[in-house]
């Protein structure tokens, strides 16, 4: 004979639903402030700014040097702003300058740490760092003035 079943006493239970609240009282947001837009000229700033986009935006025609690397990229691949630019190696390509400007910025870099005898016969070691670009290239016209300053200016910085 099996053993009586045990029941499960699970009497009703009132709930009790809290009272409503309304947070006008308690908390108001702050009120919008509204920024008023300046028209583009408007001070000097604006305009070294413009002109500085349009530069960027001149076409330049440039050539990226071949490889002797099998497993070289070709094409090589940049983006500015979310749109791509292709550079294909060998080839004299008209871009926009400021795609020309992430090419400059590609570098890699390099440390050695060579050992020698310094003057009290000390073994000790020399850090030596360089870089080259990633992708050289040649400018082949640049119709700006500028033009020859900027790219100077882009290939001795450190980055």
């Amino acid at each position: 004979m099996a053993p009586p079943k045990k029941s499960i006493d699970s009497p009703e239970v009132e709930t009790v639903q809290p009272a409503e609240h309304t947070f006008d009282s308690i908390y108001s947001p702050p009120p919008i402030e509204i920024e008023t837009v300046r028209p583009l000229n408007s001070g000097a700033g604006d305009s070294k700014q413009l002109a500085e986009l349009a530069f960027n935006e001149e076409i330049v025609e440039v050539m990226l040097h071949e490889s002797t690397d099998p497993n070289a990229e070709n094409p090589v691949f940049t983006a500015c702003n979310g749109v791509t630019q292709y550079f294909f190696r060998g080839q004299v390509q008209a871009v926009k300058r400021k795609y020309v400007a992430i090419l400059a910025a590609a570098k890699e870099h390099a440390i050695r740490t060579p050992e020698y005898t310094d003057s009290q016969g000390a073994r000790a070691t020399k850090i030596t760092r360089t870089s080259s670009l990633k992708y050289p290239f040649s400018v082949i016209s640049d119709p700006n003035p500028r033009g020859s300053a900027w790219l100077k200016t882009l290939l001795h910085s450190p980055t």
